[in-house]
């Protein structure tokens, strides 16, 4: 704290969630005062471009820099790292924590490969650490789980945890639109970056996931080992086949714990209409913790954006201010000294392994003894057939139809798309996708 009593506030990105932040801090400053008696006041931005920003509507004494040097030695109380990616901002979260100040971030790359280094650093150091806008956007789910679901146990956490990719299979589902159509209207509308790699290949859900499942099970959880797959093989007639069968496609982020290990896993499933996540549409997310005594709790908002991440981010800013010395950070309860890891591992395989149904879509040259064939590879690995869907389709060279299965092993699953994968009728590669039921 200041002489003055204002604590002092240094902010690392003044891109769209910067821009956010400091827009919801001149506006709610006035209120944070009264209600809450904290007197915020933003000190110093960081920006390499700044000089060629409009930031002639920012206060007048916010000192702005694109000194990274300067800024680390600026006298404020927390930091803000806004900037995303790994450098400089792991640099700068480091040297604030080590310095014992609060920092608070919305960088969930750095959260997924180095949160629980900060977290110990935090611990070390009595300072906050608040990273809530780094899952899910505006949605509070880190409190939840840390908090709200502290006195229960954690069976499982899943959910839709990017936007953009919910916002493609959304307008697929509606429309019967091909990916690539959706894909373009979700660049026009700004939902999806020109170049859409990290969403559309589950990347960013999969950094999501780890930092959720770190929270859930306090187990290391290298985000690289995460199996991860994208929705750019979903076809517009996949949704024509859910629908017959009474579902949805989402891309989804599944962390199971059973006994000592733990299962994880991102990609698009077929979502059964009963649940709630098959109802999330558009950019929205939600988040589902199933606790032990509590069952499952789903939380739903809007993912990203400007206002929804700025509210998250200031929320933490509040409690570092609120709760001060003696609450090192979001995970830890008064007392602790470290961030404790437990026993919890992953599972590849093995006789815990996770287990679903199972929904296969083929495009083949239709000829007699494709079924035969496909049963075959199936039997051979005691993989029971549920359904096989055939819609009328005008081009016999190029015929999609859908086989489901009944629960089975990934890994058996997986084995048997391989070798479909090498027969000569396929025209495209099967895609395989697990059904998520109650």
């Amino acid at each position: 704290m200041t002489k003055n009593g204002k604590i002092r506030v240094s902010l690392a990105g003044l891109g769209t969630v910067g821009r956010g932040v400091v827009r919801l801090l001149e506006r709610e400053a006035p209120r944070y005062r009264e209600r809450f008696g904290i007197d915020l006041e933003l000190e110093m931005i960081l920006d390499r471009s700044y000089r060629k920003k409009d930031t002639s509507w920012i206060a007048s004494e916010v000192r702005f820099t694109d000194s990274l040097d300067e800024f680390l030695a600026a006298p404020s109380d927390l930091v803000v790292e806004l900037i995303g990616g790994v450098d400089p901002a792991d640099q700068i979260i480091r040297s604030a924590l080590g310095a014992r100040k609060s920092v608070v971030t919305a960088n969930k790359a750095l959260m997924a490969l180095y949160g629980t280094d900060y977290l110990n650093l935090a611990a070390e150091a009595d300072s906050y650490l608040g990273f809530e806008a780094s899952v899910a956007g505006g949605i509070p789910i880190i409190q939840v789980i840390n908090h709200s679901l502290s006195s229960d146990q954690v069976l499982g956490v899943r959910g839709i945890l990017n936007g953009t990719c919910n916002f493609i299979l959304s307008a697929m589902a509606s429309g019967q639109t091909e990916y690539k159509d959706a894909l373009a209207e979700a660049q026009s509308l700004g939902y999806a970056e020109s170049d859409p790699t990290l969403d559309v290949s589950g990347g960013d859900a999969r950094d999501k996931l780890a930092i959720l499942s770190t929270l859930c099970f306090h187990a290391a959880i290298d985000p690289e080992k995460i199996p991860t797959k994208g929705i750019e093989e979903v076809n517009a007639v996949d949704f024509v086949y859910a629908e017959r069968i009474d579902s949805t496609i989402k891309l989804l982020g599944v962390a199971t714990a059973r006994d000592d290990q733990l299962c994880l896993r991102v990609g698009p499933f077929l979502v059964d209409n009963s649940l709630l996540l098959s109802r999330i549409a558009g950019v929205l997310n939600a988040v589902e913790v199933m606790g032990a005594t509590v069952g499952p709790v789903l939380l739903s908002g809007s993912g990203a954006g400007e206002g929804p991440t700025a509210v998250s981010v200031l929320a933490d800013v509040l409690r570092a201010a609120q709760q001060g010395k003696g609450a090192a950070s979001t995970l830890l309860s008064s007392g602790e000294t470290a961030f404790r890891i437990g026993d919890l591992d992953f599972v590849m395989g093995g006789e815990k392994e996770e287990t679903y149904p199972f929904y296969l879509r083929f495009f083949v040259k239709d000829r007699p003894g494709i079924i035969a064939t496909l049963t075959r590879i199936l039997a051979q690995r005691k993989i029971n057939i549920d359904l096989v869907l055939q819609e009328s389709w005008s081009d016999r060279s190029n015929f999609p139809f859908v086989i489901t299965v009944e629960p089975t092993r990934f890994s058996s699953m997986q084995e048997a798309v391989e070798e479909m994968k090498t027969l000569d009728f396929n025209c495209l590669d099967p895609l395989v996708l697990p059904i998520l039921k109650e």
